[in-house]
């Protein structure tokens, strides 16, 4: 427990955060040099003080990520009141989320998510999303205010070691681009973060695993060749990567081989299924539920999937949700969910048996959309597996050439509690073995399901200070710059664009390199826009690996477009229209990624991200 820790001015301490879409949790280490490398630090988990009902505050492990208004009336009862702040108007936590369950309308939730979403302002007030009456915030807004309450709940507790002096690591979905990522720093320089680190979540949690087994992981548990599959499942995101165990000089060394796509698809999709299959059978009953009815039948649901889900579960689980009307017997209804719904919707829907052929295809989305999250169009969390080890990328070609059958998994993520989830994937990919002729799946003992990335945090910042194993990552995609040919203009014909690679897949962090045969003029005195693409994998259809300055013609077929990036060179007297330039990419020790424009003259302009709605 933290009140155990005996504190002294000249300790430091490393914290990760685990920036979560529906949780945030913290655990820390003491960082001491005087220790030698193969010691193990204990790595403590931080209770979160926060407000569990209006005006009373507790200390919990995890802080839920949501932030709500609280009504007028509850402001002037000093309902978001904390000890460190009680003019507080807003409130994140378990308050907020349990509040405004019954408020939906002055809800903001999946933060994180608005906050990778290119196709809106990220930066302006649309949240909630749909609200009149509600106050709103933007995405980047929310996110800070979440990291400030860590902070100011740290700096409460632990007023002898100030937040701002400590190493700060703060997790994101490997699957971020580059604007993403470089939002959550915005968002950390705005809750008055000191230098913040980014580390990737399915990354941390497998820190974890191996910081909680590592008197046994390289002997017993892991051998070279071993490719370990990190499955992490939250309440709101899918997230899959790929770690490879490879011997570099009898030197046994971690690579990050792939990650997949960012997926809004997890815990909630699973939740609000068991609540349409309840309100189906209550509207049977001659009962119709309104719209915050069908929210709390939600969360009686998320309960019912834990317990039907789990090793050794109930035939059945009864479901309640309050009702409108005095006639009401005991002013609620009632109903039951049976062991078999629960797996024929869940198990079956969402983790179907398939070939590894049968992958989830590339989404295509209609240029006329409500305004909310691209949440992911095929909700078979085993399709969009096949996708992912397939290693076709954004491609939608049907070949197995480069299928990976991972040998080992490892299970991270809330709704990865239910043991049955955890079986079918096993079953699956066993299935996927026979097919393929390969060895069985084996999975790792004994994952920290609920807090492995905040503390495999702690164990990178470790491993950074030469206390631990790194995992040989670099950048999980290769990126792309727009240009439009030198060609005569055709009336009713777009000029012809190319894509040439300036950050190439697995570029290290610290490292820089120049675009070395090209260059490209810049208009002077107005911002240059640069279209940005991106490839998800290391080789492209036809087996070639891009390098930096590698020229891609079939971009359409090849690559993701992001936002744009753009430059501003201001005027000065003597300039001429344009300035001839050279690209340099560089990624930084925080984790993101720099692009910038270099002159003859050893000038330099920064690309910045385009975030505003197009």
């Amino acid at each position: 427990m933290i009140r155990e820790i005996k504190m002294s001015e000249n300790k430091q301490w490393i914290i990760g955060i685990d920036l979560g879409t529906t949780n945030c949790t913290l655990a820390f280490a003491e960082f001491d040099p005087s220790l030698p490398p193969t010691s193990q630090p204990l790595i403590h988990q931080f209770s979160i003080p926060q407000l569990a009902a209006a005006g009373e505050e507790q200390e919990l492990p995890s802080l839920p990520s949501f932030l709500y208004f609280p009504l007028q009336e509850e402001l002037k009862a000093k309902s978001a009141a904390l000890s460190w702040d009680a003019e507080r108007e807003f409130c994140v936590g378990t308050f907020g989320r349990d509040r405004g369950g019954e408020l939906p309308d002055r809800l903001i939730s999946s933060a994180k998510s608005w906050l990778c979403h290119s196709g809106v302002d990220r930066r302006s007030a649309i949240l909630p999303p749909h609200a009149d009456e509600s106050p709103k915030m933007s995405p980047l807004e929310v996110t800070a205010h979440l990291l400030r309450h860590l902070k100011e709940a740290w700096d409460t507790k632990m007023p002898e070691a100030p937040f701002v002096e400590q190493k700060i690591l703060v997790t994101v979905p490997a699957s971020f681009d580059p604007s993403a990522r470089e939002l959550v720093q915005e968002a950390a320089r705005l809750a008055n973060y000191p230098e913040t680190i980014l580390l990737e979540e399915p990354q941390a949690a497998f820190y974890a695993w191996m910081h909680q087994h590592h008197d046994i992981w390289r002997n017993n548990l892991l051998q070279v060749g071993d490719s370990i599959l990190v499955v992490d499942i939250g309440g709101g995101t899918t997230d899959f990567s790929l770690i490879s165990i490879l011997d570099e000089a009898g030197n046994l060394t971690l690579k990050r081989q792939a990650v997949g796509s960012h997926l809004l698809l997890g815990g909630d999709n699973l939740d609000l299924s068991l609540a349409y299959l309840a309100q189906n059978k209550l509207e049977e009953q001659g009962h119709h539920l309104d719209e915050r009815q069908l929210q709390a039948l939600t969360q009686t649901c998320r309960h019912a999937k834990e317990l039907l889900m789990s090793e050794n579960p109930p035939k059945h689980v009864d479901v309640t949700v309050m009702g409108r009307g005095s006639k009401l017997i005991g002013g609620s209804l009632k109903t039951k969910i049976t062991l078999a719904e629960a797996k024929a919707i869940l198990v079956d829907g969402f983790y179907p048996l398939i070939a590894p052929e049968d992958r989830s295809p590339t989404e295509k989305r209609l240029g006329l959309q409500q305004i909310g999250l691209p949440y992911a169009q095929d909700p078979r969390i085993t399709s969009q597996l096949a996708k992912f080890l397939s290693m076709t990328g954004e491609g939608d070609r049907g070949s197995m050439e480069e299928f990976v059958l991972p040998s080992k998994i490892l299970f991270n993520g809330g709704t990865m509690k239910a043991q049955a989830f955890q079986d079918r994937f096993v079953e699956l990919l066993n299935n996927w073995a026979t097919t393929l002729n390969k060895a069985p799946i084996q999975v790792l003992p004994n994952p920290d399901l609920d807090f492995a990335v905040s503390r495999g945090a702690v164990y990178y910042g470790l491993a950074r200070q030469g206390k631990g194993i790194r995992i040989k990552s670099g950048t999980s995609r290769s990126y792309y710059i727009g240009v439009e040919d030198a060609v005569p203009a055709i009336p009713g014909m777009p000029t012809p664009l190319k894509a040439i690679c300036v950050v190439p897949f697995g570029m290290e962090e610290g490292s820089e390199k120049e675009l070395p045969d090209q260059e490209f003029s810049l208009v002077v005195g107005e911002p240059t826009t640069f279209r940005f693409f991106s490839h998800a994998t290391q080789k492209f259809a036809d087996g070639t690996d891009p390098e930096i300055g590698t020229i891609i013609k079939q971009w359409k077929q090849e690559l993701t477009e992001l936002p744009p990036i753009e430059t501003f060179i201001e005027k000065m007297e003597g300039d001429g229209k344009t300035l001839r330039v050279k690209l340099k990419s560089r990624v930084t020790e925080l984790g993101t990624l720099e692009l910038w424009c270099v002159s003859s003259t050893n000038q330099h302009w920064k690309l910045e991200f385009d975030l505003r709605q197009k």
